[in-house]
């Protein structure tokens, strides 16, 4: 709008009328049809594909994230050791199955001459704490993360302190993940389909002939049902994703929490097809490792004196393998950091869009303004 001030004639010096302001009304150029909204883009488009782009990013970071910042590692050790507790248990619990074992820890249903299990009740409690530790974890995390993205750093056990006030949701929800974990456990584990899925990939990844050889009884079992274990608790924490975060940072009880985190999912949803892209990527050409070791007998031409003979590639191949999955676990350490980097950054994220959409004032047309 343009304001034109005319000024009255003046002689000498003398004004013989007030200043007056005109005002013109707003003239728009154009047609009218053409103008666009200054609404957000909904749809798809070159913004979709910039949120995609600002997931990327925010995956990248949670990476970058990890190297720059010391203290983060301290997440990826206890990590670990939560890792690690999760494989003795499972040792201890398959070392110590016995004839006495179903009649106290097992409800079965019967099905026509033989039983189904239905639930372990030493499994759950594996779960249990074991995901207690991983939720106490990430909470930590997200606090300490959430404080540094707003410019107020926190230390690590003030990040510990202020996630234990929310102890009983966060155990509330870990012992609720703990028993769908241990009934998706026991429907994969007798589910025929599902079975030939799992043997499938563990004979394309993990099996090498003859490689185990000097293997200390069970150990193997132990690592492939505890790595089930972990897929099966990522798959969980994928699911409520945003749950931990809205706990911690809005002080919201568990099915609140739940119900905002699907809120947060369904605004975000192209910022987590970003993320996906990039661990995706990282998950892939971990599984192409796996792949050529698991079938390095048939890229050697079966020649399994290979695997045998130490003075061939016995020690060779043990140490490939017991590598690679030690590598596994280190990389499962590092990346429950990274996934609770980048959950943080996509809640502050969702966060912001939520507001600025609440904020928005309603739109209206142009109208003359008052004379």
């Amino acid at each position: 709008m343009r304001l034109i001030s005319v000024l009255a004639d003046c002689w000498l010096g003398l004004c013989r009328k007030t200043p007056v302001l005109h005002t013109a009304s707003a003239v728009v150029l154009g047609d009218p049809g053409g103008i666009r909204s200054v609404q957000p883009d909904t749809g798809g488009g070159a913004r979709g594909q910039g949120r995609i782009r600002n997931g990327i990013g925010i995956a990248s970071e949670s990476i970058r994230a990890l190297f720059h910042e010391r203290r983060l590692l301290a997440f990826s050790f206890l990590s670990g050791l939560v890792i690690l507790v999760l494989v003795l248990a499972e040792r201890w619990n398959l070392s110590h199955i016995d004839t006495s074992y179903a009649a106290s820890n097992l409800i079965t249903a019967p099905i026509g001459d033989t039983y189904l299990i239905v639930f372990d009740l030493r499994l759950f409690l594996i779960e249990a704490v074991c995901l207690s530790g991983f939720t106490l974890l990430l909470a930590a995390l997200v606090r300490y993360r959430n404080a540094r993205n707003a410019a107020m750093p926190i230390t690590l056990r003030c990040a510990f302190s202020e996630a234990g006030r929310h102890a009983g949701t966060l155990a509330a929800l870990s012992i609720t993940m703990a028993f769908v974990a241990t009934i998706l456990l026991e429907i994969a584990s007798q589910n025929p389909f599902t079975g030939t899925v799992v043997s499938a990939i563990s004979h394309a990844m993990f099996w090498l002939p003859y490689a185990y050889y000097v293997a200390p009884n069970g150990i193997l079992t132990t690592l492939f049902f505890s790595f089930q274990m972990v897929i099966a608790n990522a798959f969980l924490f994928l699911l409520v994703l945003y749950v931990v975060p809205v706990i911690v940072l809005e002080d919201k009880g568990l099915m609140p929490a739940i119900t905002g985190s699907f809120r947060l999912i369904m605004k975000t949803w192209r910022e987590l097809l970003g993320c996906a892209l990039v661990f995706g990527a990282i998950i892939l050409a971990v599984a192409l490792i796996g792949l050529v070791i698991g079938q390095s007998p048939a890229l050697l031409n079966n020649d399994y004196d290979f695997f045998l003979q130490v003075s061939r590639g016995q020690v060779l191949m043990m140490a490939a393998c017991y590598g690679f999955l030690l590598a596994c676990g280190v990389l499962m350490a590092l990346g429950a950091t990274v996934l609770g980097v980048a959950v943080t950054d996509l809640y502050a994220c969702g966060r912001a869009g939520s507001l600025a959409t609440d904020q928005e004032p309603p739109t209206s047309p142009l109208a003359e303004p008052a004379r």
